[in-house]
């Protein structure tokens, strides 16, 4: 029993591993013409999944959206981008301050990291067991599309030649022939 609860805590450790990743924030509200930018901001407790994705990502939009209602501003609609890689981020932050500065459009309000920082965020095991569940749980309906769609094409083959009709099942001993 013992080794049994050290390799398990192994595993959700091994799995936790914590990697630090650039992010930046982007706020904007259908009331006004008003959008804010966050820099660039180097997180290093972020955890990103084995599927390349930060965990809990909409809870750091909410820090953002709770900083900014802090400042008055009504109603935000946030989002955080990330990449791994610095070049990448830049990338994308410039593409997102080119297409608001280009339009005019916009009040642009650029918020410093001295004014609004990123706390990470940090995955519990039952995080981690529900990311593995909806993974299997999306593999196995993967497979049951598969199979559905062969059986269909089945069907239809042998439908096409007279065997059965269309509007009968398909059991198992016709898949067989």
């Amino acid at each position: 029993m013992i080794i049994f609860t050290i390799v398990i805590s192994i595993h959700v450790n091994a799995a936790k591993e914590i990697t630090g990743t650039h992010m930046f924030g982007f706020a904007a509200s259908f009331n006004d013409s008003t959008i804010y930018i966050t820099e660039i901001q180097y997180v290093d407790s972020a955890y990103i999944g084995k599927s390349n994705f930060l965990f809990s990502r909409e809870n750091y939009s909410y820090q953002l959206q709770n900083y900014l209602r802090s400042i008055g501003a009504v109603t935000p609609t946030c989002i955080t981008t990330f990449a791994k890689d610095q070049k990448k981020i830049e990338k994308k932050y410039l593409s997102m301050r080119k297409k608001y500065e280009k339009s005019g459009k916009y009040t642009i309000k650029y918020i410093t990291a001295t004014n609004f920082r990123y706390q990470g965020i940090m995955p519990q095991a039952s995080d981690l067991e529900q990311e593995k569940a909806a993974k299997r749980k999306a593999k196995e309906a993967k497979k049951a599309a598969k199979i559905a769609k062969k059986q269909a094409k089945r069907k239809q083959k042998l439908a096409e030649k007279g065997i059965i009709e269309t509007n009968q099942p398909v059991t198992a001993k016709d898949t067989k022939q």
